[in-house]
């Protein structure tokens, strides 16, 4: 525990973390997302900055990553929870920093990297910068305080998201992109249904997002990862696949597709029933699609996802993006997060979601600060990087 008079830094309980509530907040910076780490005998810590009154102003979830020589990577996914508008913010963060990089110094970190959830400029479904409240102050603080500014590095910088509040079914629909709308229209007549997949059916939805990373050149999780996230997670957790009555596939395109579960017996042969992880087919459906979302309470987040190349006539992904944003309406979710993008000309996945008739986000980006020497060191070599920089 360390006290300036005014504020306090120290580890605080689960049920504390849990109860925070700062508007900066998301799945990453979770008492679940601890509980995962933790299962899967990973170092994690949970810390806080109470002020005089005891009130927790500041907030973390500090994962430690395991370097060389000993030393760790003290990563705080999602950034510090706190609230970043209030008067005396400069404050707290510049104690906050000063504590935390004493206490990671003791758990044999050298650097902590930081990914703050809050908007660096509004911009609009263009990527036009709007009027609006930024938070360019804060990132002149943090590079005052010792931080280094790397951009867009290890998690998402620009994302795309949905407002729903005061929004309708009926109403959002009428306000997508035409042919998103017509698309998500012929899903429906031609009889596509999107359900959610049980644990043993996870090897559809990595089956999928293998051949869509493979296309895309993304690395797809592992499906011991969306169990780990389910186990922790429980119902806030759902992975979901998106089907179409094999008499609607035209032959030609089930050959062309039957090679993403190639050598599992009963895929696409017909009304056969099959179920479980080994098949893709379960009571006559063919799978077009599969996505993970989590349900944080105040969004649901679009995270992993893909698509059968040779079955995308069939409108899949258009059927769960639907399923999801009626979805988050229905638990009167205050926004639908379709989270990664790449705002730049000519990019396909930021022109699919342009469609939904969002806007982009741009968060302000990961910060490392250095811890002793080795950190200076290590930090010397990483270069600022922005979207587009694929490396």
């Amino acid at each position: 525990m360390w006290y300036n008079g005014i504020m306090v830094f120290e580890e605080i309980r689960e049920e504390e973390f849990a109860g925070l509530e700062f508007a900066c907040g998301s799945f990453l910076q979770s008492v679940e997302m601890y509980r995962r780490y933790r299962d899967l005998g990973r170092e994690a810590y949970l810390v806080g900055v109470r002020d005089d009154d005891g009130k927790i102003v500041a907030a973390g979830l500090i994962l430690a990553r395991k370097w060389r020589f000993g030393k760790k990577i003290m990563r705080v996914s999602g950034g510090w929870l706190m609230d970043y508008d209030r008067g005396d913010m400069a404050e707290i963060l510049r104690f906050l920093t000063s504590q935390a990089k004493e206490f990671c110094r003791r758990k044999g970190g050298m650097v902590i990297e930081i990914s703050p959830n809050i908007v660096s400029q509004p911009r609009d479904n263009e990527n036009k910068v709007v009027e609006g409240a930024d938070h360019l102050g804060v990132k002149r603080e943090l590079v005052r305080l010792g931080y280094k500014y790397l951009g867009e590095y290890e998690q998402a910088k620009w994302t795309y998201v949905l407002e729903l509040t005061g929004k309708t079914p009926e109403g959002l629909l009428m306000e997508l992109r035409t042919t998103h709308r017509q698309l998500i229209h012929k899903a429906e007549r031609e009889g596509v249904r999107v359900r959610e997949l049980g644990e043993d059916e996870l090897g559809i939805l990595k089956r999928i997002t293998a051949e869509s990373g493979e296309r895309h050149g993304f690395q797809e999780p592992e499906v011991e990862y969306y169990r780990s996230m389910k186990k922790a997670f429980g119902k806030k957790v759902k992975f979901v696949v998106a089907e179409i009555p094999a008499s609607a596939v035209r032959e030609e395109d089930l050959e062309g597709a039957s090679g993403v579960f190639e050598g599992d017996s009963g895929v696409f042969e017909g009304d056969s029933g099959v179920s479980g992880e080994s098949s893709g087919v379960r009571e006559g459906y063919i799978p077009l699609a599969a996505s993970m979302f989590v349900d944080d309470g105040r969004e649901i987040v679009y995270l992993y996802s893909g698509t059968i190349r040779k079955l995308q006539r069939y409108n899949g992904a258009y059927a769960i993006q639907w399923w999801a944003i009626t979805r988050a309406l229905e638990e009167g979710r205050g926004r639908y997060n379709m989270y990664g993008v790449r705002p730049v000309a000519g990019n396909g996945v930021y022109r699919f979601k342009q469609g939904f008739r969002g806007r982009v986000e741009e968060l302000l980006g990961t910060f490392a600060l250095p811890v002793g020497w080795l950190g200076r060191l290590y930090l010397a070599r990483l270069k600022e990087r922005e979207f587009g920089e694929i490396q």
